[in-house]
């Protein structure tokens, strides 16, 4: 899941001493005004299982050893792996060629486009997909790039130039694209450039209650809200930044990060009995200055749904997590408010149900979002570790349902390609489409990843392979690129002449490794923040 392109938001989408020490960091930082203190590194700002090749080496083996039995074991599909490597090569390439140093390729006009300022977000968003698929020389060229003196990627990430940003599409592309190249290739500059980013972003949490506004300009440190929220912040937005930024504070030894957003954490928390929503589930709107929930839609999708997954990422991938047991119970009731309030049955097919899930609020009863196709993966997530071995196999079930209705959108459609936004009809049983446009989304394929990955059931990467042949059909615009589509209900449609970074980043990163073996990228050893950026590991489990 992840960035989103343009949406409805109108953006381009421990121990007691260590507590001690971490509120203390907060406490100092949200009285500081203007912007964060140079970056304090420790240790050449990398932590203890990166600072060598050996330590390296060693914290893999004992990740290895601690591997649990939840998952399948699978080999790869050799064959529909390398088409798809193969795609993403020519999809870099075309960047390359004719949009170098800009934000997005626009393939149709072979041209850079530049909705996040011009910094090369592609180049930040690609660097560990190119990683992981063995491009090497691609990964050293495109980070190279990025260290250029005078690149309008460092301007950014310094505060030399006068630009407000996303905070969460920052966040997630960029703070997060570095982390994970840090954390893969062990390049400490990838690790300075994020923490010094983050020390510009830290302005956005300079508010009354902490809880931070979604943009906020780099050089002056001036936030603000979307002019339609009326002055509030988004759940999605400030409720999906604490994967990053504790990855952040352990790499570099520096707590300031982490107290920034374990503060959120506690402030929601706090909210769970008066934010007006149903048990377990939270409006997206936030008012920063009076400290409360301030209404809105309850949803799994756009405005909601990536805080949800961090709830379960966070518990089950952070080694020194605060209220650690608080996450995990947040995150199984928010499951029973979904199942209460948003999971519907769509229509059963033999044995196998179909289900979906709708917002209170919104687009109202019975639609769903591509976005909301996430969920399955989440619940597989969620049924690793469970309480309990009921509620795993709960989980699991829930998940193939809603996949199910997923891969349905895809089937419906004569282009093979789902809507981005559909009405379940139930009498009889039939999609309605209430947006016809495909911009490259991950979620389906993301789901169908970790499906796969917990059940090796072939089932998941036909599916998965049919919906690229699909892509590759429609989004291919031979020697210049992918894009997305205008209307799936075409089986020839007009392209819109995008080619998103997340499509790099998610969408092909997901579809390479379902066909890769399962010991590639283990979800014992790496947990995916919701752009697909990887993160090693850091808490202990037992086999």
């Amino acid at each position: 899941m992840g960035g989103r392109g343009f949406d409805g938001r109108g953006i381009d989408r421990n121990g007691g001493a260590r507590d001690a020490r971490v509120q203390g960091a907060r406490d100092a930082t949200v009285r500081r005004e203007g912007l964060e203190s140079v970056p304090r590194r420790a240790r050449g700002g990398v932590d203890a299982s990166a600072r060598t090749n050996e330590t390296r080496a060693e914290a893999r083996a004992e990740t290895r050893d601690a591997r649990t039995s939840f998952w399948a074991r699978v080999r790869a599909d050799a064959r529909r792996r390398d088409e798809v490597k193969a795609a993403m090569r020519e999809c870099f390439e075309a960047y390359g060629q004719f949009a170098r140093g800009h934000d997005e390729l626009a393939p149709k006009s072979r041209a850079g486009r530049d909705d996040f300022g011009g910094v090369g977000a592609t180049l930040v968003d690609a660097l560990d997909t190119l990683f992981v698929m063995g491009m090497r020389r691609e990964f050293d060229e495109a980070l190279a790039m990025l260290k250029e003196p005078g690149s309008a990627f460092r301007a950014l990430i310094h505060g030399d130039v006068d630009r407000d940003v996303s905070l969460f599409e920052t966040n997630i592309r960029i703070l997060g694209g570095l982390l994970s190249a840090h954390d893969l290739s062990g390049d400490t500059d990838a690790l300075e450039f994020a923490e010094t980013f983050a020390a510009r972003l830290s302005a956005a949490f300079h508010t009354s209650s902490g809880i931070p506004r979604s943009f906020v300009n780099v050089k002056t440190g001036r936030s603000f809200a979307l002019p339609w929220t009326q002055g509030k912040s988004i759940l999605a937005d400030f409720g999906s930044m604490h994967l990053e930024w504790s990855t952040l504070s352990a790499r570099t030894n520096n707590p300031v990060y982490e107290a920034h957003t374990a503060h959120v954490f506690e402030q929601i928390a706090r909210a769970r009995q008066s934010s007006g929503a149903p048990h377990g589930l939270f409006p997206h709107l936030y008012d920063p200055d009076a400290g409360r929930f301030a209404g809105g839609v309850i949803s799994f999708g756009a405005l909601g749904d990536s805080f949800y997954e961090y709830l379960i990422k966070c518990w089950r991938s952070l080694g020194d997590l605060k209220d650690s047991e608080t996450w995990r119970e947040m995150f199984d009731a928010a499951m029973e408010g979904m199942k209460a309030n948003l999971l519907h049955e769509w229509k059963r097919e033999g044995d196998e149900v179909f289900s979906y899930l709708s917002p209170i609020g919104g687009s109202g009863p019975d639609s769903m979002e591509h976005l909301a196709c996430f969920a399955p993966g989440m619940l597989v997530l969620g049924a690793a570790e469970a309480p309990t071995q009921e509620l795993a196999d709960e989980y699991v079930e829930i998940a193939k349902r809603i996949a199910r209705t997923c891969v349905a959108m895809y089937d419906s459609q004569p282009s093979g390609l789902a809507p981005d936004h559909v009405r379940l009809l139930k009498s009889p049983p039939s999609m309605a489409t209430i947006d016809a446009k495909n911009i490259q989304r991950p979620e389906t394929v993301e789901s169908l990843f970790y499906l796969y990955r917990k059940t090796g059931d072939q089932k998941y990467r036909d599916d998965a392979w049919r919906i690229f042949q699909s892509m590759k059909k429609a989004y291919r615009v031979p020697g210049s690129g992918w894009q997305g589509i205008r209307d799936v209900s075409s089986s020839a449609p007009a392209g819109d002449d995008k080619m998103q970074s997340f499509f790099l980043a998610e969408t092909l990163k997901y579809l390479y490794l379902i066909f890769c073996d399962g010991d590639v990228m283990h979800l014992d050893e790496w947990v995916f923040n919701t752009e697909a950026h990887p993160f090693r590991i850091t808490k202990t489990r037992r086999s």
